[in-house]
């Protein structure tokens, strides 16, 4: 069972920080403002780049342009100094438009279509990444460019992030050396080693079993003559939604102390964070529209819902905070969205004060993996952006 927290409480709270308290207020007081609206804040996404890469401090940041490309993000992200990290041609037109270095952008989709490979190549992308020789063999189109490759693998651990990216990609370790081989023979360069533990990944020990698996790899590929120059960590970095979870340096505390410990300074470290820089800067705010009494739950009727922002609940496994200036005793709720789909239910068991056609619920944390999987069912309205700073 969820329990709705009141604005009252947490408007000082890190919750809120990268909005601006007073402007929610405004909203809830305005039954006629429009809405589904995202706040987004510029100087939230300052924060957070700046808080990794103090957590951080050996990786150079590489933002996963899949988690939500709007422009502004783009924009402070490069005017930070931050690098790339895209996996189409419409992610790497994005970067270019922000003015990012496409010679210092990677390309870490471990599996690209003919068609994304030549684009990509086109745009003058130079970094890659591979986990298999069908993959490798797509490298022969490429005779008199010379690419950097990096081979993406995979490890065993007792725990899983939320998003088990290993579940999809990556080679097993006694696979590395083989496919190092493989793209020898297509002339192009054995660059580095990469992983990905996956999307909202709570334990560091992960990172730490990936980071000693990839001294052993390069000691032996090095050891067979390569040269081994980068070494990409991924993304997967946590957000703190509605659980408690460690503050992002003690985090990675671990993490660059096993950088610091198995990697010698020459290799170069990256990694690449989606979430933790996007997830904060954007709140949602929704109107009730509807409402009825069903089966003895209250059902209230959003104007956004899982086809839309909420999607992430369905594809990344979250629950956003639901916050509320209505006051009184939580009555047994169900949130559901605008679409004529009985699917579009966000929460189902909600205890919430009872509420009336048009108050505004609000949803913080709702940047990161939400506009961008999205989609025009119904033809609804799309939430608009909200530059707050």
């Amino acid at each position: 069972m969820t329990i709705s927290l009141a604005f009252s409480q947490v408007r000082q709270s890190a919750m809120l920080r990268g909005v601006d308290a007073n402007l929610i207020h405004d909203l809830f007081e305005r039954k006629q403002a429009e809405s589904p609206l995202l706040l987004l804040s510029r100087s939230e996404i300052r924060r957070n780049y700046r808080t990794l890469s103090q957590a951080l401090p050996r990786a150079t940041i590489h933002y996963a342009v899949k988690a939500n490309n709007h422009p502004t993000f783009l924009d402070e992200l490069h005017s930070e100094g931050c690098r790339f990290e895209v996996c189409s041609a419409q992610e790497i037109d994005a970067t270019v438009r922000a003015g990012a270095d496409i010679n210092s952008t990677i390309h870490s989709h471990p599996i690209k279509s003919e068609r994304e490979f030549d684009q990509a190549v086109a745009a003058g992308i130079r970094v890659f990444v591979v986990d298999n020789i069908d993959e490798i063999n797509k490298l022969a189109r490429y005779q008199d460019i010379s690419l950097k490759i990096m081979i993406r693998y995979r490890i065993n651990t007792n725990t899983k992030a939320v998003v088990d990216l290993q579940y999809k990609f990556g080679c097993t370790t006694d696979q590395v050396s083989v496919l190092a081989e493989a793209i020898k023979q297509t002339g192009h360069e054995v660059y580095g080693l990469c992983f990905h533990i996956g999307s909202q990944c709570i334990f560091s020990e992960n990172y730490v079993r990936a980071i000693k698996t990839a001294s052993k790899l390069i000691t032996k590929l090095e050891g067979s003559g390569f040269n081994i120059r980068l070494l990409d960590i991924g993304g997967g970095f946590p957000v703190e939604y509605i659980d408690p979870i460690m503050p992002i340096d003690k985090f990675c505390e671990p993490i660059a102390k096993a950088l610091d410990n198995h990697i010698r300074p020459e290799i170069e470290i990256i990694c690449e964070p989606g979430r933790f820089i996007a997830a904060s800067p954007v709140t949602l705010v929704c109107s009730v529209i509807g409402k009825a009494v069903r089966d003895g739950k209250v059902w209230y009727y959003l104007d956004d819902g899982l086809y839309s922002t909420f999607s992430g609940i369905v594809y990344d496994q979250c629950q956003y905070p639901v916050i509320t200036d209505r006051t009184g005793q939580g009555k047994l709720s169900v949130l559901a969205g605008p679409t004529c789909d009985s699917f579009d239910v966000m929460y189902d068991g909600l205890m919430i004060p009872e509420h009336s056609i048009g108050d505004k619920v609000v949803f913080p944390l709702t940047g990161a993996y939400c506009t961008v999987s999205g989609s025009e069912f119904n033809s609804l309205k799309r939430p608009d952006y909200m530059i707050i700073d």
